[in-house]
């Protein structure tokens, strides 16, 4: 999925750079040049936040790849696409494990992106979703999250707790403009079940329910619920 940025030629800005004594071929190079200084913005902004500029596609008046200075300067239309998207989960992803303690590895390794309920890999293509989900899956996961010990110090001393918490609200100020990220906790179907308050059974995937809020008094038999994140794209 994309990121579009629309440039219209007979939007107000564009409509002061273009002079009605200038020839049509010439008012179609005076769009091309305002175009390519808004494409030249848009992937510095995306080099700052990214690191790199990712892949984009422009289409001009329906023509995938023609020449910008091929735009009709009265009623054209010039769509770039940035793929954003692979980097927002990949960047997510990378930060929950950067920020993840390291014993056995498990925990850091706990985390999965999920869409509509099926395991992806961050980097591979994502399908067509507008919504998805980092959880992890280990069974001590809402202790490491948000845990006390018994003299009332954080579970977890090798890192800051709240590891989903804080990686929304980053990510969030990072890619605010084009989805909606926040740290939730939910439940996975054929999950740990509390028993006796510990874990009893494996995680097997499945759909998912999300809490609207954590809840503190845990009783036997209920279901766990797992600190995540969701991303939730914006529409184009």
């Amino acid at each position: 999925m994309a990121v579009k940025t629309r440039i219209d030629p007979v939007s107000k800005d564009i409509e002061l750079l273009i002079s009605s004594a200038l020839s049509p071929a010439a008012q179609s190079v005076a769009v091309a040049k305002y175009a390519q200084a808004q494409i030249d913005a848009g992937d510095a902004a995306n080099r700052r936040v990214l690191g790199r500029v990712p892949p984009r596609t422009i289409t001009v008046d329906g023509r995938p790849s023609a020449p910008l200075e091929s735009v009709n300067a009265s009623h054209g239309l010039i769509i770039v696409e940035w793929e954003l998207v692979s980097d927002v989960l990949v960047w997510i992803g990378d930060t929950l494990k950067d920020r993840s303690p390291y014993v056995s590895g498990d925990f850091k390794d706990g985390w999965t992106l999920l869409a509509d309920g099926e395991a992806i890999e961050a980097g591979a293509q994502t399908p067509n979703e507008t919504e998805f989900t980092f959880v992890n899956v280990v069974p001590y996961a809402r202790k490491i999250e948000v845990g006390k010990t018994e003299s009332g110090r954080d579970f977890v001393v090798q890192v800051p707790n709240r590891i989903a918490e804080r990686t929304a609200r980053d990510a969030q100020a990072r890619f605010g403009n084009i989805a909606r990220i926040r740290s939730v906790w939910i439940s996975l179907s054929n999950a740990y079940t509390l028993k006796n308050d510990q874990a009893s059974r494996s995680f097997t995937g499945g759909k998912l329910r999300i809490s609207k809020k954590q809840r503190h008094d845990r009783v036997a038999g209920s279901d766990i619920t797992y600190p995540a994140i969701l991303v939730v794209l914006k529409a184009k």
